[in-house]
């Protein structure tokens, strides 16, 4: 999206995943109302392509219909990951978020659908996102998609394609959503993998308690200045890649072999940019 919010002809809301439409999510929805929502859109302009991206419509088993409710034209754009590969990094950014409190990936592999409530932080915000096994179960979230959209209207990508050829998965996406090349070459990676150096340094910076808000606020008065006290705590704890180690092969073979089933059913929906290759995501 990093890419695409940067075209001349295309307006993306600079505030990121809204999730407006995904009403059984409520604590990620905070664009609650129809009217905050399209305030997210009033610098558009004459932009003939207007959008935004919200990782969890695809979990949602309402967003899909709400947003046709609001849009029967929309297009829908959908990238996969190999499950393999996507759910160690939404275990890490749930682990950077809080919603996740357990660092072993294998441990909560072997916990999904059966956590229980002293295994889930008091902040997550969606305990159902911690069935890991569920959200790789990625036929379902698409085909509710199929289901109210038109084929025609709907882009279904593999990550694998994009990291083999960008540039050519880019203008198929361009053509897709009927726009020019405005001539990208370069790709740089974006929202690399990020974790907290110190557990309690983010447990005051990333939910802050009334406390420590009234004391970054009493410091930032005296000092007549704005600091920005927590933002640059929260700066200072961050680092860079995975908090846990990587996984094991055996297991990504056991994930693999989990979701295959599945994934051969899916498919035949994925636009595959290389021939040959519709054998995985």
């Amino acid at each position: 999206m990093e890419y695409l919010g940067s075209h001349p002809r295309i307006f993306f809301s600079k505030a990121k995943e809204p999730h407006h439409f995904s009403h059984d999510f409520p604590k990620w929805c905070w664009a609650r109302t129809q009217q905050e929502y399209l305030a997210l859109f009033q610098e558009s302009g004459d932009a003939p392509v207007v959008g935004e991206g919200s990782v969890r419509y695809l979990y949602s088993r309402v967003a899909a219909r709400e947003i046709h409710k609001f849009n029967p034209a929309a297009k829908i754009l959908i990238f996969l990951r190999s499950q393999e590969d996507f759910l160690p990094s939404l275990h890490n950014q749930q682990l950077y978020n809080r919603d996740e409190a357990i660092e072993n990936f294998e441990q909560v592999w072997r916990l999904s659908g059966n956590r229980s409530a002293d295994t889930i932080p008091a902040c997550c915000r969606e305990p159902s996102f911690l069935d890991y096994k569920a959200m790789g179960r990625f036929r379902e979230q698409v085909e509710r998609f199929f289901a109210v959209f038109p084929a025609e209207q709907i882009r279904v990508l593999a990550f694998r394609d994009w990291i083999a050829d960008p540039r050519q998965t880019y203008l198929d996406i361009l053509d897709f959503l009927g726009l020019e090349d405005d001539g990208r070459t370069e790709f740089p990676p974006v929202n690399e993998a990020k974790h907290h150096k110190s557990r309690i340094v983010a447990s005051l910076t990333q939910n802050p308690a009334p406390w420590v808000r009234k004391t970054s606020t009493l410091v930032t008065q005296i000092a007549g200045k704005q600091l920005g006290i927590l933002t640059r705590l929260r700066s200072l704890n961050r680092g860079t890649g995975y908090r846990s180690a990587p996984i094991e092969p055996s297991l990504k073979q056991e994930i693999r072999e989990y979701y295959e089933a599945e994934n051969l059913a899916l498919l035949p929906l994925v636009s595959w940019r290389r021939a040959g290759e519709q054998t995985r995501l």
